[in-house]
Order: C-alpha cells, then sequence, then structure tokens
C-alpha cells in the first residue's frame, strides 16, 4: 500500500547532517536528540512547504523518497521524481516550481538581462547587471565578466544596441561536427577539459600539485591542506630552514588561484631572494610576478604615461621589505587596495622581521611593524613563512600573529589558547622528518678543523662525530696571528679605563681578528689614527682591476664595513690617551699586521689542505711539483662576515690556484652590492652540472647567507669566520642543507686555533649552538640572539660561556617560546598520521583528476598536431637518469611560448642570440637532480596552456575537432557515450565548480527508436572502459568507411537523443554541487563566528587584568616600554568595539563567496564504442 508523502515523512528520510542543514535554512538550531524528535521539533517550529522542500533534496533523496512511498524511482531526472511526489500528494503538476537547471534555454531578446551569457567581440560573457536607457533614444549599458578559460572573470562595459554580432548564448548550441577525430584527438580534447576543470566544493581535493613542476613531499601538502580548512587562509609556515617553505607557499598560492579564492597577489620579501621568489614561481608554478622597483615602475610610466599606478597595471608582485617601507611605494598600493581588497593574498617571507622587538622586558612596535600592520588588514588573506617565528617575547609574538589573524589573535592578549594557534601555524622540523625516513634531506656532519703551531709549522686535525683524521703538516711558518692575538689581550688589559662606550673599540678589532689579520689590520689602523693622530702603516695594496669587479666597492658589504668602522672611531674618541706600555705595543702590533696582512693565515692553509685532499692534488703547490693539476667535480663554499676577509681569501686563492688546469676560473665570489643579473649568472653558474662550469669554490659574505639556494651540485661549506650570533651560521649552512639536496650527507666546516682562548669559546658556543638547534628548533634564535648581544657588549672572554649559562632572561624567554609555539609541534606518531593522511588525499586526487604524466605527454603531441608541428622528439641520454624529449621546430608565433623553455638570458647577450639557441629538453616526471638541463612540463607550464587553450575552444572559436570519434572495444555492443561540461559560477565569474558528466546508451543502427540511457551502474562501467580502449585504440585504423559513414550520419540524431538525459545527469550532479557549497559557506561562516567570540571573551578577560601579559612589574618597564603597553590596552578596547560589528558583516561576506549565480552546460562530444567483431 503506498504512503502519502508528506513535508513529514519526507524529513524522516533525510539524515540528520541534512536535516541540520534544512533547519538552518529556517534560521533553527535543532537540539541534541532522537531524529524523530528533531523532525517534530522543526515542524512546529516553522511551516515548510511541500514543494520547496521536493527542490532541495538530491536525486539521491528523491529516489529514497519513493521508494519509502511505494513509488516508481526509476527516472534519471530529478524532475521527474518530484513530480512523481508531488503527483501523489495530491498536488497538481503545474502547481510545482522545481525545473531542471538544465531543462530549457532562454529565448533571445532585445536585450540581456543578468544571468544571461552573452556572445561579445568572439568571447563569452555572463551579464552581471543590466542598466535601462534612462531615456528612449539613449542605450543599455550591459556589465558582464568573461567565461572563457583564458580570459576568466574579466570585466567588461558595453552599449549593448551599439556592439555588432552581440546575442544572447543558448546554451544547448555548439553541437558536434560532421567527421569522425582519432581516437588520441579527442582522448587529448577529453584530458584538457578534465584537467582545466577546478572545484571549490571539496577542500580535501588537492588541484595545485599536478600544476607545479617540483619534486613533490608529504609534509609540503600540509600548508595546503591547512589553509583550504580555514574561513579565509590565513596560515602561518614556520617549518624548518631548508623544508621548502617557498615550495609549500606556492602550492598554496595555486590551489587559491585554481579556486578563485585569490586574484590579487603581493609578495613581500627580503631584497636579496625577490629575483630567486619571481624565478620560482615561474619556473615551478608558471605564474609570473612582477618585482616592483624602480625599472618596473619606470617601464610602466614610458608605456602608460606617467600618471599610471604601477600597481594596477597587473595582479602578481614581489616587493622588498625596504621598499614596502618607503611611502612612494607604499601609498600607490593602499590606494589600489582600498579598505580591503577582495580575493587578495599578501604573501610575507621572512616575517619575523614584522615583530616587535627588544633587548628590554617588553617588545616595542619596529616601523617595519607598523608598516605591516598598515598593510595586511587590506588583505583577505595572508601567509606568512619565517623558521623562527618567536623571539623570546610574548607579546611580540601576539603582535605578529594579530598581523596574520586579527580575527583570532589580538596584541596585549597572550597566545594561550591552544586551538587557535594550532589552527593557523604549521611547524616541522628537518629531524622529526629524519627520525620517520620521509622526505630527501640529508645527514648533516659537522666538521672541526683544529689548528695548531708546533714551534716550526702548522698542523692541522678534522674531526667529526667523534672521529678524528691524522694530524697533517699543512705548512706555514711565523703563528703571527696567534701573536697578534695575544697582544690585543696585553692591550685590552691595560686600558684599565675603558668605559661603556670605549670598550666597543676592543671588541671590534677582537671580532675582526677573528675573521682574518687583514679585517685587523684596517680596523686598527683607524683606532689608531683617531686616537694617537698617526697613521702607523701603510694602506693595503688594493687589488688589479682584474681581480675586483666595480661593484664590489659599493652595496650591503662595503655599507656595513665602513659602519663598523665608524662605529669603532667614535668609540675610540671616548678613551684616554694610551700609557707609555699601551703606545708601545699598538704600535709594536701595527708593524706586525702591516707585515703579515698579505701572507696566508693557518686558516687559508688548513683549506688549501682540504682542496688538495677533495678537489685538486696540486692546490697551493710550487710548479716543480709533481702533483695531478686537475679538477674533480666536488665544490665548496667558504663564507665570511667581513668583505676584507672575502678579499684577502679571494687573493691568496688566486695566487695559490694559479698554476692548477684552469685556476684562474676556479674561484667566484658573492656579496653585497651585486646586481640581480650578477646574483643570478653566480648562482646559476655554481648550480650547474661541473662538467659545464669551471667554479669550483664560492667565497660569500653573509648577503648570500638567506635565500639563495646552493645545494644543486655542493655538499661541503667552510666558515671562514664563526658569526657572534650564531643563527647566522644556521643560516649559512641553510644554503647546502636544505631540501633537494642530492647527496645524502652534508659537511658544514669550522677552524679553531687549538691555542687561542677565544676559539675555544666559540668552540664551544658552535656545540652548545649545534645542541640547541637539534633539540629546540626555533628557540635556538632565542637563545643565539642573546649570545649576540652579550658577546658585541662584553666581548669574548674566560668567562663567557659561564656568563651565558647562567642568564636568567634568556631561560624566561626559552620557556616563554617553549609554552607558545613548540606545541604546536606534533609528536612523532601525530607527524606520522598526519603524513599518512597527506598521502591518502594526494592519491585521491591523483584518481579524481585522472591525472598521468604520460597521459600529459599524449595530450602535447595532440596539440602539436592540430598547430601542423611534429610530435615531440624523444630525446635519450640528454638528461641523465631521465626520458627527456626535444620540442620539434615550431611556427614563429610560438616563439614568446618557447622562450620559457630556454636557459636564462646572460647579462650582455644580444636578445637575437639568445633565442636562437635551442631550447631546453622537457620532462613530464620531475628531473633527478636540482638544476638538471631540462624543464618539467605540468599543467601551468605556459607550453601546456598553450596547447590547451586550442582544445578548450573547441567549438567555439576554434573547429580543428568535429567532437565526434569511434573506438574499437571487445564488448559485443555498440555503446555510445556523449559528454558535456558542467560549470557552476560565482560572482564576478568565480568558477566555483566544474565536472565532466556523460550518459551512455546501447545502440542499435537498424532500429529508429530514441537511445534510452544504461541504468547508472552500467554507465559508469562504460565510463571506465573508456579510458583504456582509447588507450589500446589510439587511431581509427581497423574501422571500415562503411562504418565511419554510418557514425557521421547519426551522430547528430545519437548527440540530440542523449542530451536530455545529459541534462537530467547534470541537474543532479550540480544539485549535489550546490549543496556541498552551501554547506562550504554555512561552515566556514559559523566557524567564523565563533573565532570572534572566542576573540571576543579573550580580550574581555585580558582587560580584567591589572597588568596585560607582564610577568614583572609596570614601574620596572622603560618609558617606551610602558607606551607600548598602554597603546596595546587601548587597541584591545577599540577592537573589542569592531568584533560586534564584524559577527555581522563577515561571515554572510564568507557565504557569498560560494553563492552561485549561473549554472552552465556546454557540450563536450561523443564517442562510439564500436565492437572489433563488427570490423
Amino acid at each position: 500500500m503506498n504512503i502519502i508523502p508528506v513535508v513529514e515523512t519526507l524529513l524522516r528520510d533525510l539524515t540528520r547532517v541534512r536535516l541540520s542543514e534544512v533547519a538552518r535554512l529556517y534560521g533553527i538550531a535543532l537540539p541534541e536528540k532522537a531524529r524523530e524528535q528533531q523532525v517534530a521539533y522543526l515542524l512546529n517550529a516553522v511551516e515548510i512547504k511541500f514543494g520547496t522542500l521536493l527542490g532541495r533534496l538530491t536525486r539521491d533523496e528523491l529516489r529514497r523518497a519513493c521508494r519509502a512511498h511505494g513509488l516508481d524511482d526509476s527516472a534519471r531526472s530529478r524532475t521527474e521524481l518530484a513530480d512523481t511526489l508531488f503527483s501523489a500528494a495530491g498536488g497538481e503538476k503545474s502547481d510545482l516550481q522545481i525545473e531542471g537547471l538544465f531543462a530549457t534555454s532562454r529565448t533571445n531578446r532585445e536585450a540581456p538581462v543578468a544571468g544571461n551569457v552573452i556572445r561579445l567581440r568572439h568571447r563569452q560573457w555572463l551579464v552581471e547587471d543590466v542598466v535601462a536607457p534612462p531615456e528612449p533614444s539613449q542605450l543599455t549599458l550591459v556589465k558582464a565578466v568573461c567565461l572563457d578559460d583564458d580570459n576568466q572573470g574579466e570585466p567588461i562595459e558595453v552599449l549593448w544596441e551599439m556592439e555588432l554580432g552581440a546575442q544572447l548564448v543558448d546554451q544547448k548550441m555548439g553541437g558536434v561536427g560532421s567527421d569522425i577525430d582519432e581516437p588520441r584527438l579527442f582522448a587529448a580534447y577529453l584530458h584538457a577539459l578534465k584537467w582545466n576543470s577546478v572545484t571549490a566544493t571539496d577542500p580535501n581535493l588537492f588541484q595545485a600539485p599536478f600544476r607545479a613542476g617540483i619534486m613533490l613531499q608529504a609534509h609540503q601538502l600540509e600548508p595546503l591542506r591547512r589553509a583550504l580548512s580555514l574561513p579565509r587562509a590565513n596560515l602561518f609556515i614556520a617549518d624548518d630552514v631548508g623544508l621548502g617553505k617557498t615550495i609549500e607557499a606556492g602550492l598554496v598560492m595555486q590551489e587559491l588561484l585554481l579556486r578563485q579564492r585569490v586574484e590579487f597577489i603581493l609578495v613581500s620579501c627580503p631584497a636579496s631572494v625577490c629575483l630567486q621568489w619571481r624565478d620560482e614561481m615561474f619556473k615551478r608554478f608558471g605564474l609570473q610576478f612582477e618585482v616592483m622597483n624602480r625599472a618596473f615602475v619606470d617601464r610602466r610610466r614610458r608605456e602608460r604615461g606617467f600618471g599610471v599606478n604601477p600597481w594596477s597595471t597587473h595582479n602578481r608582485f614581489i616587493i622588498s621589505h625596504d621598499l614596502l617601507r618607503r611611502p612612494e611605494y607604499r601609498e600607490p598600493l593602499l590606494n589600489t587596495l582600498g579598505d580591503r581588497a577582495k580575493r587578495s593574498l599578501l604573501v610575507l617571507d621572512e616575517a619575523h622581521v614584522a615583530a616587535p622587538s627588544s633587548a628590554g622586558k617588553y617588545a616595542i612596535d619596529s616601523n617595519i611593524t607598523k608598516v605591516v600592520r598598515d598593510v595586511a588588514p587590506r588583505f583577505e588573506n595572508r601567509l606568512f613563512l619565517s623558521a623562527t617565528p618567536h623571539n623570546g617575547h610574548s607579546n611580540s609574538f601576539a603582535s605578529l600573529l594579530e598581523l596574520l589573524d586579527p580575527q583570532r589573535f589580538t596584541r596585549g592578549v597572550p597566545v594561550t589558547d591552544a586551538k587557535q594557534r594550532d589552527a593557523v601555524m604549521v611547524r616541522r622540523l628537518k629531524e622529526d622528518l629524519h627520525v620517520l625516513s620521509r622526505g630527501s634531506y640529508p645527514l648533516r656532519k659537522v666538521v672541526r678543523h683544529s689548528l695548531k703551531h708546533d714551534g716550526v709549522t702548522w698542523m692541522g686535525i678534522e674531526t667529526s662525530n667523534a672521529a678524528s683524521s691524522p694530524v697533517q703538516n699543512i705548512g706555514g711558518e711565523a703563528p703571527f696571528e696567534l701573536k697578534l692575538a695575544t697582544m690585543l689581550s696585553q692591550y685590552t688589559v691595560l686600558r684599565t679605563e675603558v668605559g661603556k662606550g670605549g670598550r666597543l673599540a676592543l671588541v671590534n678589532l677582537q671580532k675582526r681578528l677573528l675573521s682574518s689579520v687583514p679585517a685587523f689590520t684596517k680596523t686598527l689602523k683607524k683606532h689608531v689614527a683617531v686616537k694617537i693622530g698617526v697613521t702607523a702603516f701603510r694602506e693595503a695594496a688594493t687589488l688589479s682591476s682584474e681581480k675586483l669587479e666595480l661593484d664590489d666597492f659599493y652595496g650591503d658589504d662595503i655599507e656595513d664595513d665602513a659602519a663598523e668602522l665608524e662605529a669603532v672611531a667614535a668609540a675610540t674618541a671616548k678613551l684616554a690617551p694610551p700609557s707609555e706600555q699601551a703606545h708601545k705595543l699598538l704600535m709594536d702590533m701595527s708593524e706586525l699586521a702591516q707585515r703579515h696582512q698579505d701572507d696566508p693565515d693557518a686558516k687559508i692553509l688548513g683549506f688549501l689542505s682540504w682542496v688538495r685532499q677533495n678537489q685538486c692534488p696540486a692546490a697551493g703547490l710550487g710548479p716543480e711539483d709533481a702533483a695531478s693539476k686537475a679538477w674533480n667535480g666536488l665544490r665548496v663554499i667558504i663564507f665570511t662576515e667581513s668583505m676584507d676577509t672575502k678579499v684577502y681569501i679571494e687573493r691568496q686563492l688566486q695566487r695559490a690556484l694559479a698554476l692548477t688546469q684552469n685556476g684562474h676560473r676556479r674561484v667566484m665570489t658573492f656579496h653585497g652590492g651585486l646586481g640581480d643579473d650578477k646574483r643570478a649568472e653566480i648562482q646559476q653558474a655554481f648550480n650547474s652540472p661541473p662538467n659545464e662550469h669551471p667554479v669550483r669554490i664560492l667565497i660569500a659574505t653573509d648577503a648570500a647567507r638567506e635565500g639563495v639556494n646552493l645545494q644543486g651540485h655542493c655538499a661541503d661549506l667552510f666558515h671562514f669566520d664563526v658569526p657572534w650570533n650564531p643563527a647566522r651560521m644556521e643560516q649559512r649552512n641553510g644554503r647546502i642543507d636544505r631540501t633537494l639536496q642530492s647527496e645524502p650527507e652534508v659537511r658544514c666546516h669550522y677552524f679553531v686555533y687549538d691555542d687561542r682562548e677565544e676559539d675555544i669559546v666559540l668552540d664551544k658556543l658552535v656545540k652548545k649552538v649545534d645542541t640547541i638547534q637539534r633539540e629546540l628548533g626555533s628557540l635556538s634564535s632565542v637563545i643565539m640572539g642573546r649570545i649576540e648581544s652579550q658577546l658585541e657588549k662584553e666581548g669574548i672572554h674566560a668567562n663567557t660561556v659561564s656568563q651565558l649559562d647562567e642568564n636568567e632572561r634568556e631561560k624566561k624567554q626559552q620557556a616563554i617560546a617553549a609554552k607558545e609555539l613548540e606545541q604546536t609541534r606534533s609528536t612523532q606518531l601525530e607527524l606520522a598520521g598526519e603524513l599518512e593522511k597527506l598521502d591518502e588525499i594526494l592519491a585521491r586526487s591523483e584518481r579524481v583528476t585522472s591525472y598521468e604524466p604520460k597521459l600529459l605527454r599524449d595530450v602535447i603531441n595532440a596539440g602539436l598536431e592540430l598547430s601542423g608541428a611534429a610530435p615531440l622528439i624523444p630525446a635519450p641520454g640528454a638528461v641523465p637518469g631521465a626520458e627527456a624529449f626535444r620540442l620539434p621546430v615550431l611556427p614563429e608565433s610560438w616563439a614568446g611560448t618557447v622562450d620559457s623553455l630556454r636557459v636564462p638570458r646572460g647579462r650582455d647577450e644580444y636578445f637575437s642570440d639568445w633565442r636562437a639557441k635551442d631550447p631546453l629538453p622537457v620532462l613530464f616526471e620531475p628531473p633527478p637532480k636540482m638544476n638538471s638541463a631540462a624543464v618539467q612540463l605540468h599543467l601551468s607550464h605556459p607550453l601546456v596552456k598553450r596547447v590547451f587553450s586550442r582544445f578548450l575552444s573547441q567549438g567555439y572559436s576554434s573547429h580543428d575537432l568535429n567532437r565526434v570519434t569511434i573506438v574499437r572495444s571487445n564488448d559485443s555492443l555498440i555503446r555510445v557515450i556523449v559528454f558535456g561540461r558542467l560549470s557552476l559560477f560565482g560572482k564576478g565569474a568565480a568558477r566555483l565548480h566544474d565536472q565532466l558528466v556523460s550518459v551512455a546508451a546501447r545502440w542499435v543502427e537498424t532500429s529508429d527508436s530514441p537511445l534510452k540511457p544504461f541504468a547508472e551502474d552500467a554507465d559508469r562501467r562504460a565510463l571506465d572502459s573508456l579510458e583504456q580502449v582509447l588507450v589500446e585504440s589510439p587511431t581509427l585504423e581497423g574501422i571500415s568507411d562503411s562504418v565511419r559513414e554510418k557514425v557521421i550520419a547519426a551522430a547528430p540524431t545519437l548527440f540530440s537523443q542523449l542530451w536530455e538525459y545529459v541534462e537530467a545527469e547534470a541537474d543532479a550532479r550540480a544539485q549535489e554541487a550546490l549543496l556541498d557549497l552551501e554547506r562550504r559557506g554555512l561552515d566556514e561562516a559559523q566557524q567564523l563566528e565563533e573565532i570572534l567570540k572566542r576573540q571576543r571573551d579573550a580580550i574581555e578577560r585580558q582587560l580584567q587584568l591589572k597588568a596585560p601579559q607582564l610577568a614583572f612589574d609596570f614601574e620596572t618597564l622603560t618609558k617606551g616600554e610602558q607606551k607600548q603597553v598602554e597603546a596595546e590596552r587601548k587597541h584591545m578596547e577599540q577592537r573589542l568595539i569592531a568584533i560586534d560589528r564584524e559577527i555581522l558583516e563577515e561571515p554572510d561576506d564568507l557565504k557569498s563567496l560560494y553563492h552561485v549565480s549561473l549554472r552552465r552546460l556546454q557540450p563536450v562530444g561523443l564517442v562510439v564504442l564500436w565492437p572489433k567483431t563488427r570490423g
């Protein structure tokens, strides 16, 4: 007996989740009771119309309702199923207001209305607004956004009556052609459509990894997963140095762009890495960024006029932190952004620079803090990157997190809510991944080079992991550096009158001597000249023009050294005249330093000994020596803090290597002041295969310690001097100890004079810091900063280590950082589970997208064929260990695209000469080495996008394909599959969901009966078999002419007969997607509302405290620190007022991101599966 359907019976068939969603539509929260009670509660609380409820149900829910009421559930269409239920309920069919989303097409009219699709200027557009003419004689203004894949979202305003050829688009138009395509061409077309489809319905579906040319590692997907789970993509990537934060940020950017949650992106980073960001984003992700600088502004003004705002001329920019602080760059940016720019993303690299800092008890806002606080709120989404986000000040950490997400965190309120912190913070250490054997990261070996003079010559011993090498005679004679250290120590003791200011001069002398004798000589000269008024020694000999380039005398390193010398002069001026004994000692030091400033010291000798053992046996030996002068492929980096020391090392090595094979080309230098092109040229040379460039030694100042990847073919690094801030040592090590290092082990070397007191202290500090780094991660930055502060104030002496160990403030800051930051790190068990989950999501994403490198290669070959070119040419051996291909000769119109496959253009290279070079080989898998001379093609590479554009325009602006094919199958039945492309668009033509929809049916060619689709299970089996048969039968070979003619004649009829079923299927899929999008919007809105309420509660609690965030008396703070505390209290009070407004507005704004304004179904094509037995 049939049951009459009513609202109550329909509700009883819904799941608890769907009941809650229906209730939310009416603004009702269901009680936590049994489902029957929830249904009763809902019916009692609100009136729900039967027809309205039917319109909200999915196809599966309608079928389940039909079965529950004893009704026929075999219909494929939601409309027919709803009709059945409505009729059974006694309603008139004409009263039912549910229609299939694609059941009818709008007829043409004189002017469009909002929501229409129009064809205009050879493109398709979504009409967003229509302004009727104010007067009969005036024209209609139409505002629209582009729907085409290659220009999506571009706005346009036109006067409708003035546009020639403008017309409304019937979404059914664009049927199949009049011939048969080769199966491989149709397969390429189908894959291009599928891979170009995106969706915002599923946060656990990754799309960016297939649009990136990277060697992907599981841990790099966690920031992407986390960003997609947040209402706003406000995320702090605090991974260890070398784990690939730039790649992780690129994946997040790419995914947000694909989901159209982001349109405008600004990357702010240190000046030294601007070009690296630009090149990495283009090379790895196909994203074109412009570097905002004076050259770019001048270029835009020449092109578009002096009054142009350069920020309005592109949508992806990179700017240095320094330029962002300058008003002439920042003000035009703020004008472009307004109060808050929709679909915008700020990426802040080395984000710790924006945190308030202080050497006192309470951190105070810096200039860059104020700048970022002005800029960051104008972006909807923010992505911060830093391996050291906590400096030990609780209020500083809270301020930094407020810059990231002002709706979760408030400056002045301690970060104690673990749930809020963990939601936005991603932090892993290399050590954690090593333990799990995840990721290709090398083991680090710290190598200690002991230097000891035996009274005749220098002896060297290498020690690593408690193992020592045999004692080596490394040459040399007088230990002049040891004698200078002793004399400086005696001189310091004699200056007993040294006060706070004057001590700086002696500390700097000590620091410079620990670097090199020439650096000490220069500083000592300044000290002598200022204090005594005489020049005790001649200027150091300058290098010839062949050995130093002009820009060696400019830039950061030169300026830093000059500033240090001026500081020495100023400090020296505060000293009293030296005693007679001190004066004599000063003169003796000056004479000794002058005499030996150009002699090789023990560190140079020790390094040359290492070079002889590992690179070139003849290094540093005379012409009569029989040792081999050839070099092997090993490369090494030498780091120093001082520009003077860099010049000294370079001069010594050029002399020592002059007689070796190609010796004059074995050394390169990297320092501050180099132009962008020169920096890139050096980096490219050092990372290139050893057989392609002769460089083997790179001498670098600390200008290269951040943002420069040098791991391509180098696994050895020397610290010529140990930095007084050991964090710099870690940053140096990170140049080779990072992801994509192909060697299993990297070796970080440093020198120790066994008989020099200062070296013994630094050696202990290096070991201490190594332990801290492994155990505490970024907490080491807290301790390292204190070490530098202590050394800069007091210098190095016998009690240095014990004094640092006893520093109580350091211990407090360490405890604060441990509590507020390091708890975000997962346990080993949690991290292992997290990585397994990421592996599963990636594997599912591969299945859903059907992405395979081989299939992409087939698509490229098909696209080249349509362009009249030959397929890719196999290039065995071009890239050792990889399957490589070369491009065929392409038409001139492809030149700009092919440029993306060429080596970077040289500084002085003519454009025509550069373009005449052959493009690099291409790969479809990640290259085996970081700097393999090849380009990995991925879905967002310019070449691939150029090929895809031809397939995506089929049936519209291009007609290379008929979109009908015949494929031979092993089945005994003739099957027909018709495809459509379902698209859901949001505001501004943001593509919210894409999906290929298909229907399969049996075709009896002798029957005139209309086609009837298979049951859905058979439908899926036919589709599943299609991929395989397309691979097995890529051509029409074996298909007779008579069969081809028969299919050509029948194709339009077959297509039209099945199209109504495609519409029904699309309607069902669209309804599911609509509900998923609506669910995401509601969930994210609710999540944001809860975040804001938690923030309000936290602020109110904090304001009730007498002295917020202070573990000490307010009165003990400096005036500046007290001012900072008061400013933060006032900010909290203002924030409370703003939260209530945001609770009303922000959740609705989030929901609007998922609102669908256009549903579109486009014809794709038709496939006939023809049995092999039928000929």
